[in-house]
Formats: structure tokens, sequence, C-alpha cells
């Protein structure tokens, strides 16, 4: 529902009409895995789906997606485990890591906002939102979110109104502003509009990006980007959204010692932006009318994005439209990748174990 209409027609073989598009995914998750292209079958028809780590999405939002945390690998594998088969909680048991780069300008909430100054909005706002206010600056954001969904559903839009009348004076900029005013009027009467609060507000142009390890509360508003992930698909929800809440789950998920990260650069030039995240389990490169050759020995997805992407070193050379990838696996030599417009390279990190798959600092 937050897609762009017709966003994605674009990247597809062919167009299937006006409605919202939102993702097109390049991987072997069960949940989608990548058509073969020429012929009949499904990337998980050719290749083990261990050998393919990491997933892909293009991703086109006209408006704002839930409020998320993504369970580091530990957490994910006890609820994947302990999970009722007939109303499961999680699609499987890894960590989802990932990373966002800006195709066009991209909105987002990504980690946590000063807590002072999101306690001031909320207690210059309405008494009601005090005690949240005084739960965020005693214990954290995960009880000042247990606070604010605790709030009377019906006392919701009255107060997300408060809150929209009064950021203008308590120190937030008119960006972060608006970005608040799309979440309340994209879901009216929805605590995690008043949760959207308490998150720290970005915009990326296009070439920058934004690294979110597991444990790190976001949600993004509205842009065109590519997301770079591990081959997860687990979501917990903190609102902004119809689908299922699993507070609890959510709340336990969080890290307050992980941190979004920004990279990249402003794109308007020819050449490369490498996106390596400290401690990340992937790698991304975009290419701007340029060429580079990729070493052999990890996982290895080359994305035409504009214009057609050569791939060549694993036996006749390879032309990619817009909206095609291919797949070089570990085992397979190096590659001599070409853009003529934008194309990305995306990789799993070298030696990347548990310290990269939970997104910690440990190296």
């Amino acid at each position: 529902a937050w897609g762009v209409p017709g966003g994605l027609n674009s990247w597809l073989p062919e167009p299937v009409g006006d409605g919202p598009q939102a993702e097109l995914w390049f991987g072997a998750h069960p949940n989608g895995p990548s058509p073969l292209a020429g012929r009949p079958g499904t990337l998980v028809d050719v290749v083990d789906p261990i050998e393919v780590p990491l997933l892909v999405k293009l991703l086109a939002a006209s408006k704002p997606l839930s409020i998320q945390i993504h369970p580091k690998a530990e957490l994910a594998r006890t609820l994947f485990a302990e999970q009722d088969p007939n109303d499961p909680l999680l699609p499987d048991d890894r960590a989802k890591i990932e990373m966002l780069i800006a195709i066009e300008d991209f909105e987002v909430f990504a980690g946590t906002r000063s807590p002072e100054l999101a306690a001031r909005l909320l207690a210059a706002a309405d008494p009601r939102l005090v005690p949240a206010a005084e739960e965020l600056l005693r214990a954290g954001f995960p009880a000042a979110v247990a606070a604010v969904m605790a709030l009377p559903r019906l006392e919701i839009p009255e107060l997300s109104d408060a809150v929209l009348r009064i950021a203008p004076t308590v120190g937030l900029d008119p960006a972060a502003v608006t970005g608040l005013r799309i979440a309340a009027e994209s879901f009216p009467g929805d605590p995690g509009v008043l949760v959207a609060v308490l998150l720290a507000h970005d915009v990326l142009a296009a070439g920058e990006a934004v690294y979110l390890p597991a444990g790190v509360a976001h949600a993004y508003i509205r842009g065109f980007g590519l997301e770079v992930m591990t081959a997860s698909d687990n979501v917990l929800r903190l609102g902004m959204t119809p689908k299922r809440i699993a507070l609890a789950d959510a709340l336990a998920a969080v890290d307050p010692a992980a941190q979004p990260q920004r990279l990249g650069d402003v794109a308007d030039e020819p050449g490369a932006i490498d996106y390596r995240p400290t401690a990340a389990p992937f790698e991304a490169i975009a290419l701007r009318t340029s060429a580079m050759t990729v070493a052999a020995g990890t996982y290895r997805m080359v994305l035409a994005v504009t214009g057609p992407v050569s791939v060549s070193g694993v036996g006749a050379e390879i032309v990619l439209a817009p909206g095609e990838a291919a797949v070089v696996l570990a085992t397979e030599p190096a590659i001599d990748v070409a853009a003529t417009g934008l194309g990305f390279v995306i990789m799993a990190s070298l030696g990347s174990g548990s310290a990269a798959e939970d997104g910690s600092n440990r190296s």
C-alpha cells in the first residue's frame, strides 16, 4: 500500500499497471526468489540458497513504511524456534541487517532523536505525554515506546495534532516537522506517529546511504532507493501499520548501543561510490558511467539501474538491462563490470562472521 503507483514499471520486463509498486527483489529468499531471465524457474532452481547470503531490493515508497526493529541473530533464532507454526511471527531465523542507498532523495526516520529534544517536545505538546517524556529520560527508548503505546487509542489523533502544533517551537527543523506531518496524515490515529517523535529524521540525497544494524528502530518515509540486506525478511513492528504489532518482542530487539551509519556522497559525477559500513556483512559500490574489476572469493551481485551494465570474466559477456541482475558465486572467478549509466556491485564481506552477522562493532 505504501508503494509508488507504477513506480517500478521501468525495471520490469513488461509494465504491470499503475497500482502501487513497492519492492523489486533480487535474491533467493523463499518469500520471493528472483525469476531467471530468459528461461523458466527462479534463482533457487540453479543455486543453493545458502550460496546467496544477501537480498537486494529496488524500493519505491510514496508514504511511510511501518516503524521497524530487526532482531539480532540470537533473538531471531529463539523467536523462530518458539513461535506458533499456525501463527508465525518471523519468516526465517536470521538477523536482518540492511543499508538503504538513495537513488533519488529519500526521507527516513533512522535511530533515535536526542532524548532531551524528544522529551521536551512530548512534554510541551500535552500533559498526557509527560509520563512518556519522563520514561524516555529515566529508562530510555523502549520504556518511552511502552508508555506511548499504552495511551488510549481515542486520544491519539488529538495528541498527534498537539505534537505537530508545538514541534516548530521546540527546536525541530522544518524537514523533521514535515516528516512527522506525513506520518500523521498517512496513519491517523496510529500511536506509531507518537513513536516517530522519538526517532531521528534525515533526508538522504541521491548517492547518500544509511546503514542499519539489527536492533535499530527506523521507518522509511518516501523516496526511491536500493536496499542491501542479509537474506532475511524478519520485521518486528512498532506502529504506523495495519499489520501485526509484537510490542514486547520488538522492544526486546532494541539494541541501545546500535547506531545508524551515514555513508556515501552526493552522486552527480561519473565514477564509483563505495559503501562499506563498519563491521557489516556486505558492501556495495555504485558505478556511474565507470568500470571496475571485482575479485573472486565472495558472493557478488551486479544490478543495472539505468543504462546497460556488462559483466565479463565468467564465460560469455553478460549485458544487463535496467532491472536485471547477475549473480556470481564465491567459487567463480574475478569479474569485470562496466556501467553505462548507473549500476551496482553488491558483495558479501570477506571473512564476515558472527560480529558482522549481528552488526556489532566487534571486528
